[in-house]
């Protein structure tokens, strides 16, 4: 009964929805898909919400899940610049923390993003301690600037990639964010 329902509520509040999400399903895994559907636009809409109330965003974007892979990942495809999501099996937590990631990936312009890591690392080196060996070798401290590719920024746009570099993930006690 619940399923019915959410469907019909899906069908009339998420048309679009449909076309981009895509769902691949090998190992024919049990997965909820009307729901999936409904969390993927709730995502969106929440992060569009939160971000840029009464304006319009470019949250929305086309995911891939790909449902009964061994190892959990998610990432934006090098290839297809698609989002792509890797679950081992439905969870709609996991499923919903990928979406908003995404969403409020791609509300921001890669150039801007590119630009404020910049900026945040600039800021950083001006702000920061300074020890007492680099005050006796320098009158001026040296600023580094960030590697022009980023690794853990690498790792998550391309889901191609495993083992990024990245720290912990807040949640996810297993190891580095994938």
């Amino acid at each position: 009964m619940r399923l019915r329902a959410a469907t019909i509520i899906f069908a009339i509040a998420a048309p679009c929805a449909v076309s981009q999400l895509t769902i691949e399903n090998p190992r024919h895994v049990d997965i909820p898909e009307a729901q999936a559907r409904i969390l993927f636009q709730m995502s969106f809409q929440a992060v569009a919400k939160e971000l840029r109330p009464g304006q319009k965003t470019n949250a929305e974007f086309p995911l891939h899940l790909v449902i009964g892979q061994e190892e959990e990942r998610f990432g934006w495809n090098a290839k297809t610049g698609v989002a792509t999501l890797f679950l081992r099996e439905w969870d709609a937590v996991k499923f919903t923390t990928a979406a908003v990631r995404f969403a409020i990936q791609r509300s921001i312009q890669p150039e801007r993003e590119e630009a404020m890591i910049s900026e945040i690392v600039r800021h950083s080196q001006v702000v920061a301690p300074v020890s007492a060996a680099q005050l006796r070798g320098s009158n001026q401290v040296a600023t580094p600037l960030p590697p022009p590719a980023i690794g853990c920024v690498k790792g998550i746009y391309d889901a191609a990639v495993s083992g990024s570099p990245c720290p912990m993930v807040p949640g996810n006690r297993s190891g580095p964010a994938r």
